[in-house]
């Protein structure tokens, strides 16, 4: 294929625009063959030659129309834009409208610039709500955007196939209205076939699609302005299918890595003390453990450590140097009806330590909630995420009384990283499920949710990122994806009734080739304006009392 073939293709074909790339040359071709309509309307002339002045007017403006609508048949391509609008201009020209098959031509053309233009001036507004956002962010966008299909979603695909099914029925009905015509109205052959080419041109699916990208685009950049980074504009589709949301507590509405506030023994120094403790925690994962080892600057002595076995979400229980040691939570102790004292060292989580059965002393470890999140739980139910699940290691007693603090109706505590991704492929699996694991760390790798929303700067695994400071958005990142797919809608229906509309009158012979083209134009146009409006604050709360 030659340059100059390549590039027509690219004009004249190109899905999302009837003009795909800008070429200085297109608006001197475009104002030559208006004049050249022009004098053929204002000078008296013979027919032949207006209609031969009428072709080269044509030709001058949509020459890249006939070299796209080639390359399309020899790809099999039979219902692209180029051909239908290559056959609608020569058959207007045999059946005797050369002035409105001309200025067809030229308001296609013309059409294609608007459409870029305003295209790209929606893709630049969309561009620029990240323009504040720091530089990771934005590095990141960038890199989304340029992935290819990013900005596709299963819903265009739907609305995309009917319209190419829509498409083929209506050119059907054209030729059964074009061969019929003169006998169901009375109308001769000529008229029939002029209003079948006004069909078939209002059929074309392009304006349908158009704006597609530029919606999925705009909620893609308004989510990340607003702390919340799909990968992909389906990513950000499959988040309005949620009905489960699973959140880790830690490094997501407790510090991920929880501090020792205080220690107390009566028994041993505090020295002899904090090295028990440190020894008894060595071993174990869980936060209040790590806390310890970070507290804890001294060498340890392994060979001391003997039977070690955590006790989830309480404790551990090991020997140190032959000696029984469990350090664990009070209510862990009532259980096994061992006696310790109740005395708060502080405020946080007490852990208490028997060395021989013998109490020794007491640990207080940090679990502030992060007082901002206690509202997240009812946001994300007035998104139309229903089912909240709050999954911790911590023990029961603490873990329910954290899901009251926080409004969920659901806990699973004592559960370890193992558990908590068990816990989430079970509930995946179950029914209708379409969960969401929401979490800070922990995991290297993808849940068996259908998506991992990571609470970092970093997801080389999730699907989506909330950034720290403001993951309190997430519902409103679900919200804007709501709104993006029934903007995507929207635009689709209105395009729709444009054409009816336009079939209708072309039907009862109010219409020509032209106007139908620029109102197919003017449709387009309004679907690309209205993109924009994913970022409308008033038009995210309809949504959100719409699934309230």
């Amino acid at each position: 294929m030659s340059p100059e073939r390549k590039r027509a293709k690219h004009s004249a074909e190109k899905p999302e625009s009837k003009q795909g790339s800008f070429e200085i040359a297109l608006p001197i071709r475009i104002g030559i063959a208006l004049v050249l309509v022009i004098i053929s309307a204002l000078f008296k002339m013979p027919v032949l030659v207006r209609t031969l002045l009428l072709v080269v007017s044509a030709v001058i403006a949509g020459y890249d129309i006939f070299l796209a609508a080639v390359d399309s048949i020899a790809e099999k391509k039979y219902l692209s834009p180029c051909i239908v609008i290559l056959f609608s201009a020569v058959l207007a020209f045999v059946v005797g409208y050369p002035m409105e098959a001309a200025v067809m031509v030229i308001f296609y053309q013309l059409s294609g610039i608007l459409i870029d233009f305003t295209k790209n001036k929606a893709l630049a507004s969309a561009r620029a709500l990240v323009e504040y956002q720091d530089e990771d962010v934005r590095a990141r966008i960038d890199e989304i955007l340029a992935t290819e299909h990013t900005d596709e979603m299963k819903l265009q695909k739907t609305i995309e196939d009917s319209a190419v099914f829509v498409l083929r029925f209506v050119l059907v009905f054209a030729l059964i209205y074009a061969l019929a015509g003169p006998f169901i109205s009375g109308i001769s052959y000529r008229v029939s076939i002029h209003r079948a080419l006004m069909i078939m041109l209002i059929s074309s699916p392009v304006s349908v699609v158009v704006s597609f990208p530029v919606v999925a685009i705009s909620g893609l950049c308004f989510g990340a302005r607003n702390g919340v980074v799909f990968n992909s504009a389906e990513v950000m589709e499959q988040t309005t299918e949620l009905n489960v949301a699973l959140f880790d507590k830690a490094g997501v509405f407790a510090e991920e890595a929880p501090h020792v506030i205080g220690l107390q023994s009566d028994v041993l120094d505090k020295k002899t003390f904090l090295n028990f403790l440190a020894h008894a925690a060595y071993y174990s994962d869980q936060p209040f453990a790590k806390a310890i080892s970070d507290y804890y600057n001294q060498e340890y002595r392994l060979e001391l450590i003997n039977n070690f076995s955590d006790i989830p979400g309480s404790g551990v229980s090991l020997e140190i140097g032959h000696a029984p040691v469990v350090l664990a939570t009070k209510s862990y102790f009532d259980s096994i009806d061992v006696s310790v004292p109740e005395r708060a060292l502080s405020d946080g989580v007490a852990y208490y330590m028997t060395v021989a059965g013998r109490y020794v002393g007491r640990v207080a470890v940090s679990s502030e909630i992060n007082q901002e999140a206690e509202s997240l739980v009812d946001e994300m139910v007035a998104a139309g995420v229903a089912r909240n699940i709050l999954l911790t290691e911590d023990g029961n007693e603490q873990s329910q009384a954290t899901a009251d603090a926080l409004h969920f109706t659901e806990v699973f505590g004592e559960c370890d990283m193992d558990k908590k991704l068990r816990m989430i492929s079970d509930i995946s699996q179950a029914g209708q499920n379409k969960t969401a694991f929401i979490y800070a760390n922990g995991i290297e790798g993808h849940s068996a949710a259908d998506l991992d929303i990571r609470i970092s700067r970093k997801g080389k695994y999730a699907d989506a990122i909330a950034l720290p400071e403001a993951y309190m958005n997430i519902p409103m990142g679900i919200q804007i994806a709501h709104r993006t797919k029934e903007l995507i809608s929207e635009n689709a229906i209105i395009v729709f009734v444009i054409k009816a509309i336009l079939i209708f009158l072309s039907i009862i012979g109010y219409s020509n080739l032209w106007f139908v083209v620029f109102m197919d134009t003017v449709a387009a146009l309004i679907t690309l304006l209205n993109a924009i409006r994913v970022t409308t604050p008033s038009l995210l709360n309809k949504s959100r009392k719409d699934k309230e």
